[in-house]
């Protein structure tokens, strides 16, 4: 029996659109004939496979283009519950409709609605037609053209150069029949920055359209469902509304007219759909890091080996090695939930003036939620031993995921450093406080108090955000180039300060969760679990806490055994907690997570279909 209501556990963690969720999990349990992993199958299976499932979640409506009209937040929980299937589907479902229906619905007009219902439909599929060959994270020095000709009232579509060429393009390969081109637009031969237009790239038959061509990308790292592809555009002819105009249009004139009169800024704001694209990926990764997780906890509390008495009798789970390697990573998983739960909904309701902060807190996030699903997926496979090395134990699947996760919607670490840009920007001028916090003991402080950890993990961004803003002026005046001292020599502190700024948030919401809940059940095992939680932020940084004299070596040494001290307090509710993730069991394939016994009695070639259907 449960020490606590899991079910209530699951909720708080979930924390919005609980009901659309369940039917989500529900409908995968009763469509397994669809959902359940192949694995010695073609590549051109795998695709039409991930299209197939993307299909049913789309005509059940577990996901709608026009929920962020209605309801953004339920983009999110799609997410989170198809990252814990599989990782193609997701990956395509993303695409569909986030970057192409979000770019349509947020950048388009009256005149593109004709369009949306296709996309919920799957008839339209889209790509998101931003990154070059050459252009990814200096996507706005990208050299597709959009050259507007007034005689025909058309925009002509160019590829210049092999650099040029669209680069990644999910969806692109097989798939899809629109794309949202991203391109250097010229009307009247001036240069007008980066829009959007809608190119048709594949007619109702799919074969390719005029002036198209279209490259398969082939095998990759993971996620082989996913038809990545290469377009290029030979000055292919679209009509004149086919720009999405909400910001910016060519009158019946032939001029061109926008209400952003600044390049750059145009193309921060028609590229703004990935901001919800990078939440769209911290909510895969959190389901596919809950999966991980599932999977690596149930096999350890069922996989027995040598005990005291020399018997396997003993599950790998009562193991110190097994707890210190995974106990901690749930609790980091549920701390940067909550950290997710409180940006995403921040940034379902914020208004303009908080339109930097929203940015900020979507760029931190993805980066974080992404490198610990990696870091989950990589152990949990290693705590697995040879299991954990089978496909169908999905261990696999997932940690190629995570690898596109911190890929996609730009690289972890980009993004990161933009953080601490805009952090640094915002401190520098006046915009950003911190609460003072008295230093001068703290080397004496209790450390195991939880308000002496919150204290600890707080203090460490004020004193780095301190720290950056003094070396960037010290360092300028005297002459330093900037690109030199951002790029080649304070690179480390800005990426430390920025995880120290998202790990902050993520535990401040972690506390503020608690102080909110009404069961007495579920708050105790969370207070413990946010313990550990802010303990592990601590002794992951522990050289920066001992340099700056906040904690003495000998309160290091006392910290890490404080450490494994709270590991044990989490393990004997570790099984509660791990159905309390709110992974269904039917979305839970692999054998080692079940009863992996019956599943070895046959020939089974390491698939799951027979034994599962």
């Amino acid at each position: 029996m449960s020490s606590f209501n899991t079910d209530r556990f699951t909720y708080v963690l979930e924390n919005d659109n609980q009901e659309r969720r369940a039917a989500f999990k529900h409908f995968i349990g009763q469509n397994l004939q669809t959902f359940t992993p192949r694995y010695d199958v073609s590549l051109r299976y795998m695709r039409e496979l991930a299209f197939e499932r993307l299909k049913k979640v789309a005509e059940n409506g577990h996901i709608s283009v026009l929920d962020f009209e209605k309801n953004p937040l339920n983009v999110f929980a799609a997410h989170e519950v198809a990252g814990m299937i599989d990782s193609s589907f997701p990956t395509k479902m993303t695409v569909q409709f986030n970057l192409f229906g979000g770019t349509m619905i947020k950048l388009g007009t009256d005149r593109h609605r004709k369009y949306l219902p296709g996309i919920d439909s799957m008839e339209a599929v889209g790509c998101f037609a931003l990154t070059e060959l050459g252009y990814g994270n200096n996507a706005v020095e990208m050299e597709t053209t959009a050259i507007y000709e007034h005689a025909t009232r058309e925009w002509v579509i160019h590829t210049p150069n092999t650099l040029a060429q669209k680069y990644w393009i999910t969806n692109g390969a097989v798939h899809c029949k629109w794309a949202v081109v991203f391109a250097q637009t010229y009307v009247k031969g001036k240069h007008e920055g980066i829009n959007v237009f809608l190119v048709r790239i594949r007619d109702e038959d799919l074969s390719v359209s005029k002036g198209v061509r279209v490259e398969d990308m082939g095998y990759k790292f993971g996620a082989n469902g996913v038809d990545n592809g290469k377009l290029w555009f030979d000055h292919v002819r679209i009509p004149a509304e086919n720009i999405l105009n909400k910001y910016a249009d060519v009158t019946p004139e032939g001029n061109y007219v926008s209400t952003i009169n600044s390049r750059r800024a145009r193309f921060l704001v028609v590229a703004d759909q990935l901001l919800a694209g990078r939440l769209c990926i911290a909510a895969l990764s959190i389901g596919g890091t809950k999966k991980c997780l599932t999977v690596a906890f149930r096999y350890a509390a069922s996989r027995k080996t040598v005990g005291p008495t020399g018997k396997s009798d003993t599950p790998i789970l009562d193991y110190q090695l097994q707890q210190n390697a995974l106990i901690p990573l749930l609790a980091r998983t549920i701390g940067l939930n909550f950290g997710f739960n409180y940006i995403k909904g921040r940034w379902a309701n914020h208004s303009e003036s908080e339109h930097a902060e929203i940015v900020r807190l979507c760029c931190v996030i993805k980066p974080l939620v992404s490198w610990n699903f990696e870091r989950v997926a990589s152990i949990s496979r290693e705590r697995c031993g040879g299991q954990g090395y089978l496909a169908c134990n999905e261990f696999g699947d997932y940690i190629g995921f995570s690898h596109a996760a911190m890929t996609a919607e730009g690289d972890n670490s980009v993004l990161t450093q933009k953080v601490s840009k805009e952090l640094l920007a915002a401190y520098d001028g006046g915009k950003l406080s911190y609460p003072s916090i008295d230093r001068t003991s703290a080397s004496t402080w209790d450390l195991t108090q939880f308000t002496t950890l919150v204290k600890m993990v707080q203090l460490r961004e004020i004193i780095q955000m301190d720290t950056l803003s003094k070396t960037m002026k010290a360092k300028l005046g005297k002459g330093a180039k900037l690109f030199d001292v951002w790029m080649r020599e304070e690179s480390d502190l800005i990426q430390s300060l920025a995880r120290a700024y998202g790990e902050r948030i993520s535990l401040e919401q972690f506390v503020a969760a608690i102080e909110r809940e009404s069961d007495a059940g579920v708050k105790t095992v969370l207070q413990t679990i946010a313990h550990l939680f802010a303990c592990t932020l601590i002794t992951d940084s522990l050289t920066f806490f001992v340099t700056n004299q906040l904690i003495t070596p000998a309160g290091a040494r006392d910290l890490l055994e404080l450490q494994k001290l709270w590991i044990k307090d989490v393990a004997p509710n570790a099984m509660d907690i791990i159905t309390g993730l709110g992974v269904s069991k039917d979305m839970v394939f692999a054998p080692i997570a079940n009863d992996w016994v019956e599943y070895n009695d046959t020939d089974n070639r390491g698939e799951l279909v027979r034994a599962r259907l």
